[in-house]
């Protein structure tokens, strides 16, 4: 198996062609009951410090269903990293806090600390490789894979207060955020830069049905990553389309995704959106890196 690498394009913000068509279900309203255009995706959460648009590409119940499965880890996993790196967009709230407990001379403390101020450690999950890359045939199963923790740049600064006096236990917030959840939301990023960069006819999607929940048991099929962790990089996050050719032959593509991509500790994921239509050696200049690196003030 071979793997062909296209030209590097970096980019600050990018506003792709309109598509004109939802390009999850292929409508082309945005609701029956509205009348009004198709909604704009951001191929990276937003919420994640993501500036690639893809317009009008998203009808009214898909851009539902695609918010819920990006919103169950930027409210959980993610939540506090986002904060303290002010990503997303800059709303009024009120204050938020996490409790972290403090021993003192043998005796427990509770503390309300801002997000702010909290030690963060951003829990992630690791993945094997897509199991299509191994020539395997489709099982339905649970995507499963190891915990990767991803240590903000803050986080000494910010635990040494408490450390200094005595034992910290962190309570992280429950959350409903699950594998499926985030194999989904990373097939819906690789899915759309894929759209974005190809155009929706430029391949035969693989991804349709698990974005939208009708086929979650294949997850591990089409999505996984790599159990090394790269080295932290300048980037708020980092994507990739590349192109394999398998033996049998099809020409797969691929979208490497690294989220938080400069928050050490964080993994590599890797997604096989579907089987190319065309040349790859025509389209060399629609393939690329794109990175998206912000500014901020510790």
């Amino acid at each position: 198996m071979s793997r062909k690498t296209h030209e590097k394009s970096v980019l600050l913000a990018k506003t792709y062609a309109p598509v004109g068509r939802c390009i999850y279900c292929g409508s082309s309203e945005w609701s029956t009951k509205q009348s009004r255009k198709l909604g704009d995706e951001h191929i990276i959460p937003e919420g994640l410090g993501g500036r690639l648009v893809l317009p009008e590409a998203s009808c009214s119940k898909c851009e539902t269903i695609t918010s819920k499965i990006e919103l169950e880890w930027l409210r959980s996993g993610f939540y506090t990293a986002r904060v303290q790196k002010e990503l997303g967009k800059k709303k009024a709230r009120p204050p938020r806090f996490l409790r972290l407990q403090v021993q003192r001379n043998g005796r427990t403390a509770w503390e309300s600390v801002p997000l702010e101020k909290y030690p963060a450690i951003v829990v992630t999950l690791l993945f094997d490789k897509p199991e299509i890359l191994s020539g395997c045939s489709p099982v339905e199963k649970v995507l499963s894979g190891g915990v990767a923790m991803g240590i903000l740049p803050t986080f000494g600064r910010l635990l040494k207060p408490y450390l200094d006096q005595g034992a910290v236990t962190f309570s992280p917030p429950r959350s409903t955020a699950t594998s499926e959840y985030l194999g989904r939301m990373l097939a819906k990023i690789a899915h759309s830069y894929a759209v974005a960069e190809l155009g929706i006819d430029g391949f035969t999607p693989f991804l349709t049905n698990i974005i939208l929940g009708a086929d979650t048991g294949h997850l591990s099929h089409y999505v996984g990553g790599t159990r090394e962790i790269p080295l932290a990089s300048n980037n708020v996050y980092e994507i990739e389309l590349t192109t394999v050719e398998s033996a049998a032959p099809h020409s797969y593509l691929i979208v490497t995704i690294r989220l938080l991509s400069d928050v050490q500790g964080m993994p590599e994921y890797c997604v096989v959106v579907g089987e190319y239509c065309g040349n790859a050696k025509n389209h060399q200049n629609n393939f690329g890196t794109n990175t998206q690196t912000i500014k901020t003030d510790f």
